[in-house]
């Protein structure tokens, strides 16, 4: 199947990370570090919906960074005041190709996966290249 045509729902291999919106910065970057991940979903509180994993936003490498540059200590500066509110996301059904193009469109490098409004995982761009290379790989042989 074609990245055309190939659900995104083939990439998702585990639940999203997500961490309170009241974590601090540096706890935010000890569970980037710890999952090797590059985004965690901030989750609602209280939950609105029955899975309690809706998504309020998402926090980056690259939002820590920009706060920590602006003088945020990540002991004190909370999740909730830096996380991005905006989010781009995509159903299990969409497909890659879709996810790669809001990606571009976007500059992004994570989208959450929703169903149902709850966040079922997150695609990262690397995920995105591992398809594209399998199947110009698969194409060759």
């Amino acid at each position: 199947m074609s990245i055309d045509e190939a659900a995104v729902r083939t990439l998702v291999n585990r639940p999203a990370v997500v961490v309170d919106p009241d974590s601090t910065l540096r706890q935010v970057a000890e569970t980037l570090a710890g999952d090797y991940i590059g985004v965690v979903v901030v989750r609602t509180v209280p939950p609105r919906g029955p899975r309690g994993d809706e998504a309020e936003g998402v926090i980056s490498e690259r939002d820590i960074v920009r706060a920590l540059a602006e003088g945020a200590d990540p002991d004190e500066e909370r999740a909730e005041n830096v996380m991005t509110l905006e989010l781009a996301t995509a159903s299990p059904a969409d497909t890659i190709m879709s996810v790669a193009e809001s990606m571009l469109d976007n500059e992004i490098r994570h989208v959450p996966v929703t169903e149902d409004g709850a966040v079922v995982g997150v695609v990262s761009e690397r995920d995105v290249l591992g398809a594209f290379v399998s199947e110009r790989r698969a194409a060759r042989q």
